[in-house]
């Protein structure tokens, strides 16, 4: 949980500061809005689910296998979300869009008024000012989690038979809660749908390209000699 706690420090210290001051600095390189962005509608209670993002930052080392490889799977799932996140921080950085949508969310709630006021116009909206948008982290970091998480769920059940109904069941859970998240990035009108798409293409190439190879070595000899080359030193 320590390595959870560096990565989540990593990761937020150069994301606030990215945020605050691509917002002093105002500038946008285009405009993804689309109609559909229009259409969509702004939901309060979907902050919830927008939430739960932070509840997937453990859950590689919660359900990562208690054993040697499964440690090193997760150290390699961590290092692949800190090195993704670093690479996108570039796209903020350069091709910066602002997230102009937030005005569709109802004036009072945006100045804090309502019961959900406080959620969005205090808390949410202070913190993330509207940039940071594409490709979405909220959809590439959540969804690297659960194609892991999934992974490690196939690998049991081909060692445990009998684990095939609680892993439908999980699985079941974990995927309508990560569509949960994805609608409530744009329900929130936190994101743009370009956001919401880049960021799913995004995670898939990574998880094809690095992160799925990168499991495989930390399954095989070479990974194993590895980390006990660690104890020697």
């Amino acid at each position: 949980m320590v390595c959870v706690g560096l990565i989540v420090l990593l990761l937020g210290v150069p994301y606030l500061l990215i945020n605050l001051t691509m917002d002093s600095i105002g500038w946008s390189a285009f405009d993804p809005a689309i109609s559909l962005d229009e259409k969509i509608p702004f939901i309060s209670w979907m902050i919830i689910p927008y939430s739960t993002l932070y509840l997937y930052y453990p859950l590689g080392a919660i359900l990562a296998p208690r054993n040697d490889t499964g440690r090193r799977e997760m150290m390699v799932l961590y290092q692949t979300i800190l090195l993704v996140s670093w690479i996108i921080f570039l796209f903020f950085i350069f091709l910066p869009t602002e997230i102009h949508i937030r005005e569709q969310i109802p004036s009072s709630t945006r100045t804090g008024e309502g019961a959900w006021g406080w959620a969005y116009g205090v808390m949410l909206h202070n913190a993330d000012k509207p940039w940071n948008a594409w490709p979405s982290l909220h959809i590439i970091q959540s969804l690297l989690i659960v194609l892991t998480v999934d992974f490690w769920w196939r690998k049991k059940l081909q060692r445990e038979p009998g684990f095939k109904n609680i892993r439908h069941l999980a699985r079941t859970v974990m995927w309508a809660g990560w569509l949960l998240l994805s609608a409530s990035v744009l329900t929130t009108k936190q994101h743009f749908v370009w956001d919401l798409a880049t960021g799913i293409v995004v995670a898939l190439i990574t998880w094809k390209l690095v992160l799925k190879p990168a499991l495989a070595w930390a399954e095989s000899e070479a990974g194993k000699s590895h980390t006990e080359a660690w104890g020697d030193s």
